[in-house]
């Protein structure tokens, strides 16, 4: 069952790569740097910020699925043996400021502020 579901999951993320890498190859010209320096416009940026969106998109979709497949296998316990302790205090039991800065009066408007 689990190897079903990993092979749905990786498979296709891996076309998926594939397929990016062939059509950035495909893509042919300069680089938007080339372009830049010859007199091009903003518009030529736009190849350049596209891609990057594809990547981090790609790199997001990897890591998920590291991620479930991480889960999958057992990655995380259920009821792990330690967990981290928690303290919880009321802003009432929090120790008291010296108030050395002059923050606290009311009556001194001419404070420098910090």
């Amino acid at each position: 069952m689990k190897t079903r579901v990993i092979s749905r999951t990786i498979v296709p993320a891996f076309v998926a790569l594939a397929s990016v890498a062939a059509a950035a190859a495909d893509e042919g010209g300069g680089t938007a740097g080339h372009a830049a320096q010859a007199g091009g416009t903003a518009a030529d940026v736009l190849p350049a910020v596209l891609w990057s969106l594809v990547g981090v998109g790609v790199f997001a979709v990897v890591l998920g699925v590291l991620y479930l497949f991480k889960r999958q296998v057992g990655g995380f316990p259920e009821n792990p043996d330690w967990v981290a302790p928690i303290s919880i205090m009321r802003s009432r039991d929090l120790p008291a400021d010296d108030d050395a800065h002059g923050h606290g009066d009311s009556h001194d408007a001419h404070a420098p502020a910090h």
